[in-house]
């Protein structure tokens, strides 16, 4: 089985590839520390599976996970994070997650979810599906790109350009992200999705 490992921080990449040493049939083709590389990494690797992070530098890692499983359907990716906020493990489901793991989870963990996952099976880690199922927040891919993007201060011009979209499309986006979330404004928007821990501080 051929994996990529996307991770920022070395220590746990070296961790994780000893972990897959000490198992027959894996092998460690690449490794990036940022989700702006993974796209090229898997084109020329052409990996059976994706290890990957969810903060890492480099852009929108749901955005890459999304485009991953669009363009690279026989690719199987597998998403840590330490992120506890339902409403964004919820977005990495929809967007097509093979399987979403809490960091704190054991090396054991870990090998059974690549087994099971390996197999066709999606594993979602019982903490992690607990988070999602206390969430009511129905988001599109574009409308949490977007919602994104607002909370880090980019304009409506700079969101269409980013996306190729019209302004107006944008601002309807907008006005069904104040509907879903409930708020009236941009100001309320940006302390809703502070409170939902939907992306980081």
């Amino acid at each position: 089985m051929r994996i990529i490992i996307a991770d920022d921080h070395t220590i746990f990449r070296d961790g994780l590839k000893l972990l897959l040493a000490s198992c027959a049939g894996y092998q460690v083709v690449a490794e990036t520390g940022t989700s702006a590389s993974l796209k090229t990494l898997v084109r020329e690797h052409k990996p059976d599976l994706v290890i990957m992070d969810y903060n890492m530098p480099g852009g929108d890692s749901g955005e890459v996970l999304a485009y991953l499983k669009q363009r690279h359907t026989d690719v199987r990716v597998l998403v840590l994070t330490a992120e506890r906020s339902g409403a964004l493990l919820k977005h990495l489901e929809s967007v097509g997650a093979d399987g979403i793991l809490l960091k704190e989870g054991s090396g054991a963990d870990m090998l059974e979810a690549i087994r099971r996952v390996e197999s066709g099976t999606r594993v979602i880690a019982a903490s992690v599906r607990a988070r999602i199922d206390e969430i009511d927040l129905k988001l599109t891919e574009r409308e949490f790109q977007v919602l994104h993007l607002i909370c880090a201060g980019w304009s409506n011009v700079a969101i269409a350009e980013r996306f190729s979209l019209s302004p107006r499309t944008v601002d309807k986006h907008r006005e069904n992200l104040l509907r879903k979330l409930g708020v009236k404004n941009v100001v309320q928007l940006l302390n809703k999705a502070q409170e939902l821990k939907l992306f980081d501080a």
